[in-house]
């Protein structure tokens, strides 16, 4: 389970702008969002200026010795930022460090994940959590690295894990961001919006703010968000 939010700009934007100076930001989400505390973990993964994806994440004891806060450089920016607060599946209540916090990446793929895979066997018989398994597949699974060929994995995805509570997704490959929401059970929780917001398109797991613009991603629809600002839909299920 978790909180999670990304964006895609046209001008680098402050880290800290979504994720603690918006009223309901990931960090206030983090303390107060829907089932919190999301405290087992926290990182955020960005586009710097020479076109390198940057990933900082950390552990449930790191952020105890910050107490409501969260360490790292929050001044600097991005055109796209991918970041997550989580709190462990009682399958995983263990597995708390900086390796197990979100985002995930392998092979290029960056990936944050709300939900709980509870066959992701299937999809990878190495260590870690379902979420680390997910990325691990997901960087074999998705060939090429376009809006189509994400699509083809997430169907084959969807062919392969039958025991889950949610998929909820955010990933990049350090260009375009995508989004996928998929649930089922506890549709209150398992949600995700986005917002055209001041020459971005942000995605988050709740509203940052009480402002118009927020639409909900339904259930089985797979965003994808260009550099651009170009917004395409599809329909996975449902």
């Amino acid at each position: 389970m978790c909180r999670m939010l990304g964006f895609v700009s046209r001008e680098p934007i402050p880290i800290r702008r979504y994720l603690v100076d918006a009223p309901h930001g990931l960090l206030a989400m983090s303390r107060c969002g829907q089932k919190a505390p999301h405290r087992d973990g926290f990182g955020w993964a960005y586009l710097d200026g020479q076109g390198r994806m940057r990933l900082y994440r950390w552990g449930r004891a790191t952020l105890a010795k910050v107490g409501d806060g969260i360490p790292g450089n929050l001044d600097a920016a991005t055109t796209l930022l991918l970041a997550h607060a989580r709190k462990a599946s009682p399958e995983y209540g263990a597995l708390t460090g900086g390796a197990h916090a979100h985002p995930m990446v392998h092979d290029g793929v960056f990936l944050a994940h709300n939900g709980t895979i509870r066959d992701a066997e299937v999809l990878d018989r190495g260590t870690g959590t379902d979420s680390q398994k997910l990325v691990r597949w997901l960087a074999r699974a998705w060939q090429p690295r376009t809006a189509h060929g994400l699509t083809s994995a997430l169907r084959e995805l969807l062919a392969m894990v039958r025991d889950y509570t949610a998929l909820n997704l955010l990933l990049t490959d350090g260009s375009s961001l995508y989004a996928f929401c998929l649930y089922t059970r506890d549709p209150d929780y398992y949600t995700l919006h986005h917002r055209m917001d001041e020459g971005a398109v942000v995605v988050a797991s709740e509203p940052l703010d009480a402002g118009p613009g927020w639409r909900p991603v339904p259930s089985g629809e797979l965003l994808c968000i260009e550099s651009g600002l170009t917004l395409s839909r599809t329909r996975l299920t449902g």
